[in-house]
This record gives structure tokens, C-alpha cells and sequence, in this order.
């Protein structure tokens, strides 16, 4: 038998890939399925050519890379599986094999670097790269850049459209602060704010505090929390998502919290762990 094209932890396991009975009832749920037709673009699909890297029978290469990286890993198709595969553990599994295993093009490990290692673990950096976007939304920059055609050239349009809009004021202003019950305290929550979410959603964080306030609740908002790690966990960047959550955890661990809230979707798992 070949030897398997995982290695190490954080691999694809047997007894959690094997639970796929292929009957394909994911298929319609599958978002990059509806889009191109293609079983290699389905989850069924994924997890086959997940056993067929385990096997040794499919190279962890290109076409492999391809294929996972087009997932959405919004698992939409859990919630159809008959079977209760969790497909989202073993996506994430598959990608911390291509990150540890898988050499990408240059400018995709530049970017992914930036991204998940220099911008995302640090609140000051996401602060300035979000000060620079507001300047181009809200000086016209942005207008001009689509009146001329030149996102479309650099191949970022689709990607500038579903940039969020950047808030006036961040988030970020209001770390280390507590806000304190209206009425009688029932109980002491810590919000955890997220990254993006604190400098494009920083009114619906203030908004949450209001409604636990007056529902009661005091409200702590700990400095030092950070990104919570679940975009580099669903990326396969494993070592910063685990430094993230350490932190964070470690950060949140010492108030006597009855509960950690969230807005931020991707940050919900840790919230619920903690």
C-alpha cells in the first residue's frame, strides 16, 4: 500500500472521513457545487479525494489544493448529512496538511502571510490597515478606482464590492472598559469583540452592550483580547490560530465571567469553549 500523502497531527482521520456514505444528499446544499457542477467541487467529492490522499492514491498537490481551497466552509451541508460527518473538522484538517505539506505560488504565500501572520494577530495593524480603507471609501478614491476599470484589471472588483464599510469610530477605543447593569446586576459577561467586526461593526458591538445592560447585565470588554484565530483555523494555519486562542483564553480566564458573548460569527466556537 502506498504511503499515505498525510503527516503528522492535524490530519484527516479515518473514523471521521469514513462516516461518508456518498449518497449525496449534501450536493444541493453545497454552494460551490451549485456553482460549477463539478463532483470534485462537492463535499462527497472533498472527502473522497481526502481518503484517496490518505491511501497514497492522490498526490497532495495542485488539482488537491485547488479543490479545498474553493470551499466556502460554510457547512451548510452538515446540517443535510444523514450521517453527521462533520465536514468542517475534517476541510480544516485537509488544509492544515496543505499548509504544512504544500509549497503555493509566491505571491499566495506573501499574501497569506500578511494576512494571517502580520495583520490579523495584531489589533494595532488591523486598526491602521482599516484607517487606509476608510481614506479610499470615503475620499472618492474608491469611485474612481471602479470608473476606470482599474480593479477589474488587477482582477480585485469582485473582491472590492464585498469589502464591509469601515466605521468612523472603532471599536477598539473602548477595550479595558466596563459597563455596568442598569437595574439590579443578574449577571457579569465579557464581550468578545472579534478583528474586522471591532473597525466595520463597532455599532452593533455597542448596540449588544445596551441590550445586556439593560437586560441586566454587566459588561466587560477585556483588554488584550485579540482576533479570535478562527480565520487562520479555517485557512490551516494552525500555530496562529492555537497562539490566538491561548491568548484569548488566557485573557478571559481571569474575570469571573457568567458567560462570553460574541458578534463575531468565526468566534462563536471559542466563546462556547471557554
Amino acid at each position: 500500500m502506498a504511503a499515505s500523502g498525510f503527516s503528522g497531527g492535524d490530519k484527516p482521520e479515518y473514523a471521521d472521513y469514513s462516516r461518508c456514505v456518498h449518497c449525496g444528499l449534501c450536493l444541493n446544499h453545497c454552494p460551490t457545487y451549485r456553482l460549477w457542477w463539478q463532483e470534485a467541487d462537492s463535499p462527497r467529492g472533498r472527502i473522497r479525494q481526502m481518503m484517496l490522499v490518505d491511501e497514497g492514491r492522490l498526490e497532495l498537490g495542485t488539482t488537491f489544493v485547488t479543490h479545498m481551497d474553493r470551499c466556502l466552509d460554510c457547512r451548510a451541508c452538515e446540517t443535510a448529512c444523514p450521517s453527521g460527518v462533520e465536514y468542517g473538522k475534517l476541510a480544516e484538517a485537509a488544509r492544515a496538511q496543505i499548509e504544512r505539506n504544500f509549497r503555493r505560488p509566491l505571491g499566495s504565500r506573501v499574501v497569506r502571510d500578511l494576512a494571517y501572520r502580520r495583520l490579523l494577530p495584531y489589533p494595532r495593524r488591523i486598526a491602521a490597515v482599516a484607517r487606509i480603507l476608510r481614506i479610499y471609501q470615503r475620499s472618492g478614491m474608491a469611485a474612481l478606482a471602479r470608473a476606470t476599470g482599474i480593479l477589474r484589471l488587477l482582477g480585485l472588483a469582485e473582491r472590492e464590492r464585498l469589502l464591509p464599510k469601515i466605521d468612523r469610530e472603532f471599536f477598539f477605543t473602548e477595550a479595558g472598559k466596563t459597563f455596568p447593569a442598569r437595574g439590579a446586576r443578574r449577571a457579569r459577561v465579557a464581550l468578545l469583540a472579534g478583528c474586522v467586526a471591532q473597525v466595520a461593526f463597532s455599532e452593533l458591538n455597542r448596540a449588544t452592550i445596551r441590550v445586556l445592560q439593560a437586560n441586566g447585565c454587566e459588561v466587560v470588554v477585556s483588554a488584550g483580547q485579540k482576533c479570535c484565530g478562527a480565520l487562520a483555523a479555517h485557512a490551516g494555519v494552525r500555530d496562529v490560530a492555537r497562539e490566538l486562542a491561548r491568548a484569548n483564553l488566557a485573557t478571559f480566564s481571569n474575570g469571573d465571567f457568567d458567560a462570553i458573548v460574541t458578534n463575531a460569527a468565526g468566534s462563536g466556537p471559542l466563546s462556547r469553549n471557554t
